[in-house]
């Protein structure tokens, strides 16, 4: 699929910059301190990771009035600051941070560009396993330039669901109902980070993805990924009140079976 120039720069980028991860990765793989140090380290892999990313941006696009968000740390910026810009860049350096850590290879960057509050384009990336998600507005979305489709099916007894901090719905929905639920799937994945996880549904991999976000914007760059893809992202309610902050990403009709059993 032909991309946009602005597209054709962050692959660039992300590629480029995932030579960071990639090293520190293997580095972690073999660093015997404690915790402490661990953290520390990562810490520095992801505001490396972060500042070459900004640089690079900055140095592209500074001149034609962009902005630039951070997001995905205690320095995030305002989501009203980001809902209201006329045209900037989304970036989470490291989305999947327990999981880099660890030295599970299940963790990525992306990065979202908004103009007058619409998703244009974006990119998420997996430094480790070099699965790169593209998606352009009105345009499709691709996994490895290959283009991607959700599932098409309607059946929860044969779908597999991702569902991450899984505590935080048995405290906020009917246990019964989620149990239910649970057991009706033909299985339940937990992978622990939100972008890859919205990406492989929408690539038909995980039939839906349920999970709690305090930050919205974290989920930006995925969340175009699926829309070109045919998905839906939905919040979920408790048949109280709306739990925005519970979110599934799904077809229509899997969506519409799976949060009749939640409310």
């Amino acid at each position: 699929m032909r991309r946009s120039p602005n597209t054709n720069i962050l692959y660039a980028l992300v590629r480029n910059v995932a030579r960071v991860y990639i090293r520190d990765f293997g580095e972690l793989q073999n660093l015997q301190n404690t915790n402490r140090s661990v953290n520390d380290f990562v810490q520095k892999s992801k505001k490396r990771v972060e500042s070459i990313i900004l640089e690079e941006l900055t140095d592209k696009y500074s001149n034609n009035s962009y902005e630039f968000f951070s997001i995905g740390d205690s320095k995030t910026e305002n989501q009203k600051d980001i809902n209201d810009c006329k045209n900037c860049f989304i970036i989470n350096a490291l989305d999947g941070e327990l999981n880099f850590k660890r030295t599970i290879p299940f963790f990525c960057i992306t990065i979202a560009h908004k103009k007058d509050n619409i998703l244009q384009n974006s990119i998420v990336y997996n430094p480790i396993t070099d699965d790169i998600f593209i998606a352009e507005k009105g345009i499709g979305a691709t996994h490895n330039n290959i283009r991607m489709q959700v599932s098409s099916e309607q059946k929860i007894e044969y779908s597999l669901l991702g569902i991450d901090h899984i505590n935080n719905f048995y405290d906020h929905f009917n246990n019964e109902n989620l149990k239910e639920l649970l057991d009706s799937a033909i299985g339940i994945r937990s992978f622990g980070s939100s972008a890859l996880n919205i990406c492989s549904v929408a690539a038909g991999k995980l039939n839906a993805y349920m999970n709690y976000i305090e930050e919205p914007n974290l989920l930006d760059a995925a969340l175009l990924v699926l829309k070109e893809s045919g998905g839906e992202y939905n919040t979920l309610q408790n048949g109280i009140k709306t739990k925005s902050n519970y979110f599934i990403v799904s077809n229509e009709k899997i969506y519409d079976n799976l949060s009749s059993k939640l409310i």
